[in-house]
């Protein structure tokens, strides 16, 4: 009996290794979401048509709504400033109506436009929230030869743009993806930018606090208009990941991921890593994670073994608590327990 059960709880294993699953949570709009972060309980999520979806509890039940007015826009980041106040960052062109902020006092049950850009290249890709400050920064496509920045302070009342004084010369269509609001990483006091669309995938970072120089940290991996970096995480102070791809190429990638040790002064690229496009990728506090609309993995850099998280339609992911949430396209929204990936990967010693 006990080896027939050792043999049960091994078999399970192995299939939980093998056929690694998110929990979906069903919705019922279709609209396809990029946006999601969190503050104590409170989940908010931002998407297409306008849709936002937001907890109160950690997760546990969800609730639907359409911003008014905001049925043509996408909202792909947000930033929620506390129980009351939440941000909605629409991603669009300026000229066509979609470069705007969305701002709410009484928990999303009103909104109105807070910060609106009408004319210009204006594009707005990612906000980078302080809590401790009770700041954020909020990131825009190239014009004028750099990257536009603006300061939302005041606990989102009130937004400036932040004047640069010295931006490292701009590669032919380089810019930002907005896809899953996490090109943007403010932390140690500086602020880390990583771009595409151009010959070169490139990081930058800030010289300062004040936010107004720039220069270049790593522009050795080439890149094309649909590929480059996607995304910046930390695990700490020092240690940060850069991931992407090619968004019109789902399961391949030439970008790969690269990792710093030394708070963004170098980049290293890691080899053997997983073959998909990664949109998002983040630190639970014992792996990477990374995920994209084809695919998602896991890594554990103590054992440095990657674990498939199956076939997925991802843009973007939260680790809240002692779970990960994920959302992608056509109201996908799931969830998976941090408990369920050590079992995944205990299965693999």
């Amino acid at each position: 009996m006990k080896i027939r059960s050792f043999l049960l709880v091994l078999s399970l294993f192995v299939n939980l290794a093998s056929y690694a699953q998110w929990i979906n949570i069903p919705l019922k709009t279709q609209a396809s979401f990029r946006a999601i972060r969190s503050h104590k309980n409170q989940i908010w999520i931002g998407g297409t048509q306008g849709m936002v979806i937001h907890s109160n509890d950690g997760g546990a039940s969800w609730q639907e709504q359409q911003v008014p007015g905001a049925e043509k826009l996408d909202f792909r980041d947000l930033a929620v400033i506390d129980k009351q106040k939440i941000i909605l960052m629409s991603a669009g062109p300026a000229d066509k109506g979609a470069a705007k902020l969305y701002f709410s006092k009484d928990h999303g049950q009103s909104w109105s436009i807070m910060f609106e850009k009408k004319l210009g290249p204006y594009f707005f890709d990612a906000i980078a929230w302080n809590q401790k400050k009770q700041e954020g920064i909020m990131l825009s496509d190239p014009m004028n030869g750099q990257f536009p920045l603006f300061l939302i302070k005041n606990g989102g009342e009130k937004v400036e743009e932040i004047k640069i004084s010295s931006f490292p010369a701009l590669l032919p269509r380089e810019a930002a993806f907005a896809a899953s609001g996490s090109s943007l990483l403010w932390i140690n006091g500086k602020l880390n930018l990583v771009t595409g669309g151009s010959a070169q995938a490139r990081i930058l970072q800030s010289q300062d606090e004040t936010f107004t120089k720039f220069q270049v940290m790593h522009q050795s991996i080439p890149a094309d208009s649909s590929s480059g970096f996607f995304s910046i995480s930390a695990r700490n102070k020092t240690n940060y990941w850069v991931v992407g791809g090619n968004y019109l190429r789902l399961n391949e990638n030439n970008i790969g991921i690269l990792e710093s040790k030394d708070a963004g002064k170098s980049w290293n690229k890691i080899s053997n890593t997983p073959n998909f496009y990664m949109e998002k990728v983040l630190w639970t506090g014992k792996y990477w994670i990374v995920v994209g609309p084809s695919q998602s993995a896991a890594y554990n850099p103590k054992t440095k073994k990657w674990i498939s998280l199956g076939e997925t339609h991802f843009h973007n992911m939260l680790l809240h608590k002692k779970h990960l949430f994920a959302v992608g396209s056509k109201g996908t929204l799931a969830k998976m327990s941090l408990t369920y990936l050590d079992q995944l990967f205990l299965s693999e010693k």
